[in-house]
Formats: structure tokens, C-alpha cells, sequence
């Protein structure tokens, strides 16, 4: 297996999978700032340039929720429950983070590098990406869990914990009192802070 990573962005979800299920892995760093994500060679690892991306058994893999399920699924690991109601909870999750979550950051990093000047449209991205921090607030707040599916680490606190952290917003979200500590849950197990020293990331989200 190889995983094709850039420092921060969310591949570091599925590389902190990776090490939470303790396989053998290599890894690949992309240079988004040269330009290698859009190099012929990447292209053939995943045809829309985006990273992260992964090569798994012969095949190549461009959706990060496919990777870490399949990646779970196959090594009997505890982020995802196998089955029940569990497990659609942890996958609804999962699938917040990877599309509402990760959705709202990338409607303002397009109007930013599209329509950086205006400035209203800039504001409604901001706080779009608001609303979705606001509902995990909500979430937690109304059933009394210390994560988003239930009081265990899941691959969506994962996914989440990587976005919290993403910086280059006009100014970083008001986190509720509950994400915070879900944050600094997260982001301070040894998984975690290993690949953060890997991939030569600070974490600020919690701090």
C-alpha cells in the first residue's frame, strides 16, 4: 500500500488510520506548491489531481471516506463498527466530515482563488463553514458523547480533528466547548502525533 499525502491536507486522516491500525505502509509526499499533483505521472494515480490519494492491492483509490472504510474493513480495525446501528452512526459521521465538513471549506478555497476581492461572498463561505462546526457543537452537546458516534475515537473524529486544523480561512472557527475537547482528544493520541511529526504539521485547532 502507498499513500499519497501533502502535510495537512486530508490524506492525514487516512494516515492516521494507517497507524492506528498498525499495517505496513508507504507513503508518497506531493508537492502541491510545484505543482506535482498536476504532474502526468500523479495524473495516472488519480486523474482529477487532488491528493490524497492511494494505491491499495493493484488498484488506485481517490475518496478518503472509501479509503478509510476499506482500509478498517479489511484489517478487523475499531474505527468503524462492523455492523448495526454503530456503524451507520459512525459512517454518517464519516461522511459529514468527508462532504458537509470538507464540502464547506472547499466552496470558500474556490471562491478564494476565483472571486478573492468579494468580499460578501467571501463571508457567506465563512460562515457556511461556521454552520457546520456549530452542528458538531450541537451534536455533541445534545447527546452527551464525548465523540461524534458515541464516547470512542471513530475514523469521523479522525477525518475531523484534520479540517479543524486547516488554516487558510480568513480566521479560524469558534469551536464550542465540546468540539475543543474532541479536538484535543484527537489530535494528542500517539497515532496522531506521530503523523503529525511525519508529515511536519502543527497542530493550532486546540490549542
Amino acid at each position: 500500500m502507498k499513500l499519497y499525502y501533502a502535510p495537512g491536507v486530508c490524506s492525514m486522516a487516512v494516515h492516521v488510520l494507517l497507524e492506528e491500525l498498525g499495517v505496513e505502509f508507504d507513503t508518497q509526499r506531493i508537492d502541491l506548491a510545484s505543482g506535482e499533483h498536476k504532474q502526468p505521472e500523479f495524473l495516472k494515480i488519480n486523474p482529477r489531481g487532488e491528493v490524497g490519494a492511494m494505491e491499495i492491492e493493484g488498484e488506485n483509490c481517490s475518496e478518503n471516506a472509501a479509503m478509510m472504510i476499506y482500509l478498517n474493513d479489511k484489517h478487523d480495525g475499531t474505527m468503524i463498527p462492523q455492523s448495526g446501528m454503530p456503524r451507520m452512526k459512525a459512517m454518517q459521521w464519516l461522511m459529514f466530515a468527508n462532504a458537509s465538513l470538507h464540502g464547506a471549506y472547499s466552496k470558500y478555497l474556490f471562491v478564494n482563488r476565483n472571486d478573492a476581492d468579494n468580499a460578501a461572498l467571501l463571508d457567506v463561505a465563512q460562515a457556511n463553514i461556521q454552520k457546520q462546526w456549530d452542528e458538531v457543537e450541537r451534536h455533541l452537546t445534545a447527546e452527551g458523547t464525548d465523540f461524534l458516534a458515541g464516547n470512542k475515537v471513530t475514523a469521523a473524529d479522525i477525518y475531523t480533528t484534520v479540517v479543524a486544523n486547516w488554516g487558510f480561512i480568513k480566521e479560524m472557527p469558534k469551536f464550542g466547548p465540546k468540539t475543543t475537547a474532541l479536538l484535543k482528544a484527537v489530535s494528542s493520541r500517539p497515532t496522531y502525533q506521530k503523523v503529525l511529526a511525519a508529515e511536519e504539521v502543527e497542530y493550532k485547532a486546540a490549542a
